[in-house]
């Protein structure tokens, strides 16, 4: 089998109906399978969308250990040379699919393949960026780092007519063969949610592997079908972002680097997470400024955790001890 697609679920039935419908003939131009992984969802609706999707792979994961961990049980069973990760809120058309394999298939030295990601109204998110360091690891910083050096970042985006390379790309589209996979260690279950398609992006190139990203071909991507079902599993993913960027910074750093990284990244989330939290309290009659306050308390409760126990994997990892 050529190609394997590998969707992640938890409660995002809306858009994965959606996105699955968008597969359903792309057995026809490539020899394919899609699996679903359900992260536990337990509501109850697993068994009508298996009724529903009859030619597809649905496999119930016993925990929700979080997109690594669902990627890695899918990429198990997968049965394809290839592995398309999808998010179940893109919806792919199969002609895109097929050119993206095409060229994956065609130039092996591309360890990691993405492309275009649009919503529907046509406007194109940022699904990819730099490797994170002192000029990058905050919001802030981000934006410095491109207003000082937009020229070099510019020329970066045109090194091909169709195509450049990116330090990573979003984990919400990534295609990458089977034997490469296996072969830099697969995703790392340590994050439970953010930062592992970085992660893996630079553990491909540490391996001598291009990320590519294809400018020609477009996937719709209508964000949040997962992360934001409700305003206490927002305020939860929008810490593990907190959270997985210092498990990033202390696993591909090391010495003062990495010292003054996260201690720079620890500073920085606390004094913004402080006032945020006090934002949320003064305005608790809106939930979205109060989820703040719950974000500022996970993010303490977990630092506290890191002091007793001496690492910075995520509590909601299927490593955590």
């Amino acid at each position: 089998m050529d190609l394997s697609v590998i969707i992640v679920n938890y409660r995002g039935w809306n858009h994965l109906s959606a996105c699955l419908d968008s597969l359903r003939d792309l057995s026809n131009r490539i020899s394919s399978e899609v699996i679903i992984v359900d992260n536990n969802s337990s509501d109850g609706k697993l068994d009508g969308f298996k009724s529903d999707y009859p030619g597809f792979v649905f496999i119930s994961n016993e925990v929700n250990g979080g997109f690594a961990n669902g990627c890695n049980l899918g990429g198990r069973y997968a049965n394809g040379d290839f592995l398309l990760f999808l998010n179940p809120d893109t919806v792919a058309e199969t002609g895109e699919i097929e050119k993206l394999f095409h060229r994956a298939k065609d130039h092996p030295e591309n360890y990691i393949s993405s492309c275009r990601q649009i919503d529907k109204g046509g406007r194109e998110s940022k699904a990819y960026g730099l490797f994170q360091g002192f000029g990058t690891i905050t919001g802030t910083g981000r934006s410095l780092y491109r207003l000082l050096f937009k020229n070099r970042i510019n020329e970066k985006a045109k090194e091909g007519n169709y195509f450049f390379r990116p330090d990573w790309v979003s984990g919400s589209v990534i295609l990458i063969s089977k034997e490469v996979f296996n072969s830099i260690g697969r995703f790392d279950e340590d994050y439970w949610m953010y930062f592992e398609d970085m992660d893996l992006c630079r553990r491909a190139r540490d391996r001598g592997g291009n990320i590519i990203y294809f400018t020609d071909i477009s996937i719709q991507h209508n964000h949040g079908g997962s992360s934001r079902v409700n305003l206490k599993t927002t305020s939860l993913t929008k810490t593990e972002v907190l959270i997985s960027n210092h498990q990033y910074l202390f696993k591909h750093n090391k010495g003062v680097k990495k010292f003054l990284l996260m201690s720079w990244l620890i500073i920085v989330n606390l004094i913004s997470g402080f006032f945020s939290a006090l934002a949320g309290i003064i305005l608790f009659f809106k939930p979205k400024m109060l989820s703040r306050a719950c974000i500022f308390l996970r993010l303490i409760s977990y630092y506290s955790g890191v002091i007793k126990r001496g690492n910075w994997v995520s509590p909601r990892s299927v490593n955590f001890h």
